[in-house]
């Protein structure tokens, strides 16, 4: 008797990925300094995988999930991912016009939030301390209310999609450079059924969940702790080797200063907001000003974000957090790493346009054109009609065409959408 065929979902991202150690129980946070806040969280129903890198769930998991008759591995591990991931906060499924109703079922379980985690959250075996997965988009915290539009405690499909996509942009190009830096893997994403709204003239957007492999992250980029010159260095070279790709972690503005001369006095402003600064570091930027001919100066802030262990010598990073990336073709704004707790205090490194260290992208190996081309074109329609037309194995083969098309430089290829 011919057994069942087993279902196949057709949503497998199946893309390499950064190995290395993963947080396996919460004490491991202690070992950073980073204290857990616990608190509950609640099911939501109707929930499903958009897409999933199941290789790298495979690889950091020893089969927890339960095989299913009748159904494939990737199906059973499906399942998995929904009862043990699908949750949000309960901030966030009370908050009334931040995003549409939530059909939640009767789950609840504790979830733990690690400093700074906004939007994010760990969650581990139901009834242990055994951790899952580090959960980017399950809401605020519940001492918080949701705040439209930047702090409303999701995660949309544009950003999850545009998360995983640099994700493997920067594991193809740091690859080809020689591996000093790893990005830190996303196992799935999930679609949480109902959208974000905004209120201000856009159209709602999926809300989603991002699942990636737990980690610790360095006491300076939780706290205002003091960095030094070593890991800003580090960090600063960092940068420069993602910009020879046409990536960039720190040139979308979110760290961005203006140092000009007002009446004969030196004047630094961050988001219109006036910025103190000590005598030392105004001769820095009188210095940086003169080199540049008295003229406005745009200094943006390095802003890699690491998880884990960090080695300076040798160089060896492990960086994740990737919205904030992008695309560039040329880069003309003064590169700042800082060295103290207070990164408004401008005292660190600084690189100039003109200085022979700073890196232009190289145009034999640049991913930048690639958000040119028809792939990703493609990729931003299923993104964009997802909720209306679109389904998860469309989206998921818009996302790996966009990958193989952007990485085809690096393979000495030309680039063609295939």
């Amino acid at each position: 008797m011919n057994s069942p065929v087993a279902f196949e979902p057709s949503h497998d991202l199946d893309q390499p990925f950064a190995g290395g150690p993963r947080v396996r129980q919460l004490a491991d946070y202690a070992g950073s300094g980073q204290a857990l806040e616990a608190e509950q969280v609640l099911g939501v129903a109707n929930a499903r995988v958009v897409f999933a890198n199941y290789p790298a769930i495979r690889a950091d998991f020893d089969a927890l999930w339960e095989p299913v008759p009748g159904l494939s591995q990737h199906a059973a591990i499906d399942r998995w991912l929904l009862h043990n991931a699908a949750y949000v906060s309960t901030s966030q499924a009370s908050a009334q016009g931040i995003n549409t109703p939530i059909a939640r079922d009767n789950r609840q379980v504790t979830a733990w939030r690690p400093p700074r985690y906004g939007r994010a959250a760990v969650l581990c075996v139901p009834g242990s301390e055994q951790v899952l997965f580090d959960i980017k988009g399950i809401g605020v915290p519940p001492d918080e209310a949701p705040v439209l539009p930047n702090s409303n405690g999701l995660l949309t499909l544009a950003e999850a999609v545009h998360e995983v996509l640099m994700e493997h942009l920067v594991f193809a190009a740091m690859k080809h450079a020689g591996g000093a830096i790893t990005p830190l893997p996303a196992y799935a994403l999930i679609d949480l059924g109902f959208d974000a709204l905004w209120h201000d003239g856009r159209p709602p957007e999926p809300a989603v969940l991002l699942l990636r492999r737990p980690c610790t992250r360095p006491r300076c980029q939780w706290q205002r702790y003091w960095q030094g010159a070593e890991l800003a260095g580090a960090l600063m070279q960092a940068e420069l080797l993602l910009r020879r790709y046409g990536l960039t972690a720190s040139s979308c503005g979110a760290v961005r200063f203006l140092v000009c001369r007002e009446d004969g006095e030196l004047q630094v402003r961050r988001d219109d907001q006036a910025l103190p600064v000590s005598d030392q570091v105004a001769q820095t930027l009188q210095r940086l000003l003169a080199d540049n001919g008295d003229r406005p100066l745009l200094i943006d802030g390095v802003n890699v974000q690491l998880a884990g262990p960090s080695s300076t010598a040798p160089l060896q990073l492990q960086v994740m957090d990737f919205g904030r990336y992008r695309f560039a073709e040329h880069f003309a704004h003064h590169l700042y790493a800082w060295i103290d707790a207070d990164y408004q205090n401008l005292n660190g490194l600084y690189l100039a346009p003109d200085d022979s260290r700073y890196i232009q992208p190289d145009p034999r190996v640049s991913l930048a054109r690639s958000a040119e081309g028809p792939c990703f074109a493609e990729l931003q329609r299923q993104v964009a009609s997802f909720r209306q037309d679109g389904d998860p194995q469309r989206l998921c083969q818009a996302l790996r065409a966009t990958l193989e098309e952007a990485c085809r430089p690096l393979r000495n290829q030309t680039p063609a959408c295939p």
